[in-house]
């Protein structure tokens, strides 16, 4: 996350950590209904060209769901990791 290039990225590190929380938490807010919309946008063009209506929709936001859950689970576990890792951070300067 912090890798640009596979150099540092210094304008990241050197924000405070409430910019770089916030830009997660907007990037998330923008990332899942994207998706779900992308899925009902992608449907809705395949039914109009194919002439299937309504098939290509409902499939297309049933896989654009999934995939939003799947992107859900990621940004969970990856949360679950930062404050856990925040923990261990906080523990070892205690002593």
């Amino acid at each position: 996350m912090g890798n640009v290039g596979g150099h540092p990225n210094r304008q990241q590190t050197s924000r405070p950590p409430f910019l770089r929380r916030a830009g997660l938490y907007l990037g998330i807010a923008f990332e899942l209904p994207g998706t779900i919309l992308g899925g009902l946008l992608i449907g809705y063009i395949l039914d109009d060209y194919f002439d299937t209506s309504p098939w290509f929709l409902i499939v297309m936001t049933a896989f654009a769901f999934a995939g939003a859950f799947l992107r859900l689970v990621q940004w969970a576990k990856y949360f679950a990791k930062t404050r856990n890792e925040i923990h261990i951070k906080k523990d070892d300067t205690a002593h």
